[in-house]
């Protein structure tokens, strides 16, 4: 359904290989939470990129878990207006990523989330 590639002037994005209806579960992927601490450094490392924020958390205080999902939702690119979102669900087993789409994805288009952490991008690419 999915699969990176090299997207022009962003670097590598996910990209589908066939049509995803709007509403479509497109993966689950397992999420390892890493609480914040001031004095880690995981924002000057090249983890910053692959993290995810939760937009809940973030709006109340910058100083926020991150959470790495390991899957291929870490390689979707910021839109303003994205296609697809991304759900937390936990259960027995621990804490999961759910990439859904949130409307019709046309074949070999990219698959895109709202980075809620974006204010932070210019700020990292001090340390990168």
């Amino acid at each position: 359904m999915i699969e990176v590639k090299k997207i022009s002037n962003k670097g590598r994005g996910i990209i589908t290989t066939q049509n995803i209806p709007q509403g479509t579960l497109i993966e689950v992927a397992p999420v390892e939470v890493f609480p914040f601490e001031p004095e880690t450094t995981i924002d000057q490392t090249g983890i910053f990129k692959y993290y995810f924020v939760s937009p809940l958390e973030y709006s109340k205080s910058h100083n926020v878990n991150r959470y790495l999902v390991f899957g291929l939702a870490s390689f979707c690119n910021h839109a303003k207006n994205p296609n697809a979102r991304v759900e937390w669900v936990e259960n027995e087993v621990g804490l999961w990523s759910h990439l859904i789409a949130q409307k019709d994805i046309k074949v070999g288009e990219e698959v895109t989330l709202f980075y809620t952490n974006i204010d932070e991008y210019s700020e990292a690419n001090k340390f990168v």
